[in-house]
């Protein structure tokens, strides 16, 4: 079991540099990473005569997979986010045991909803943070202007709380002025990020397969292409090509592999990040 963390520790690594680079991840990565997982669990099915190995590496590429669809059909990942995570799925339905004598992970919940928070967690902080370098690296483009009502509508609440002894109320009233001020700037900010540098117009010849292109496509009033479709495939742009289509919008997206990596990393060491 060591031997297949050393191996998802590289393939995640190489994905990530890959997706850092390219927002692409090369099918080979996902898919032996799948194949190898498949190969081990069936090997220990016949040597344990135990087909709870199979079985359960069968289930948690599964669960992964149908998880990963919801958020791909959703437009929130990309399909090479969907087959590194039914890799994931496929080789990690429990925790390696062999780790417990060098970690002592809080293992309250199940390893795949574990590695499932965990996802959510520091992929949400991740993505959070990648807006910021963006807007950092492109803030001549970006034209952002506090709301001066919700600036002022959160300085009052937060006024109110000093004449409130209660310690425990005086906090609340500072943490809700605090979300009022925040959570809608930081909703406009977003936006206008992705509006301003993730949308971009781009020759025929740069499209490729999962790209989300945001637009309905027509060609003699007819429409050839959906842009609520989650992702345009080989066949659309072969068709979108002997049409001579030259330009295409499409909205760029983030890319999450790194996540992944360190979702895994905290699952193996720490497990369960909630703890109830």
């Amino acid at each position: 079991m060591i031997e297949l963390i050393i191996i998802t520790l590289i393939w995640l690594i190489f994905a990530s540099i890959e997706d850092l680079k390219t927002r692409e991840v090369s099918d080979w990565l996902s898919y032996s990473l799948i194949i190898i997982a498949l190969f081990f669990n069936l090997y220990e099915t016949i040597i344990k005569k135990d087909f709870s190995f199979i079985l359960g590496s069968l289930f948690g590429g599964l669960i992964f997979f149908l998880i990963g669809n919801l958020m791909y059909y959703t437009r929130q990942w990309g399909g090479g986010d969907v087959k590194l995570l039914t890799g994931l799925g496929t080789l990690f339905y429990v925790y390696p045991k062999e780790l417990l004598n060098y970690f002592s992970p809080n293992l309250e919940f199940p390893f795949l909803m574990i590695i499932l928070i965990n996802i959510i967690i520091f992929g949400s902080l991740y993505s959070l943070i990648y807006i910021f370098y963006l807007a950092l690296r492109n803030k001549e483009k970006i034209n952002f202007k506090i709301n001066k009502l919700i600036l002022i509508i959160s300085i009052v609440i937060a006024s109110s709380s000093f004449f409130i002894n209660d310690l425990m109320l005086k906090l609340l009233i500072l943490f809700l002025s605090l979300i009022i001020l925040v959570y809608p700037h930081l909703k406009q900010f977003i936006s206008v990020v992705e509006n301003n540098l993730m949308i971009k117009k781009i020759s025929l010849d740069k499209l490729t397969e999962g790209e989300w292109v945001i637009e309905d496509i027509y060609h003699k009033n007819k429409l050839i292409y959906n842009k609520n479709n989650p992702g345009i495939t080989n066949q659309e742009i072969t068709l979108l090509k002997k049409l001579k289509i030259k330009y295409v919008t499409i909205k760029m997206g983030m890319p999450f592999i790194p996540s992944f990596l360190i979702a895994f990393v905290i699952s193996l060491i720490f497990g369960n990040l909630l703890r109830i």
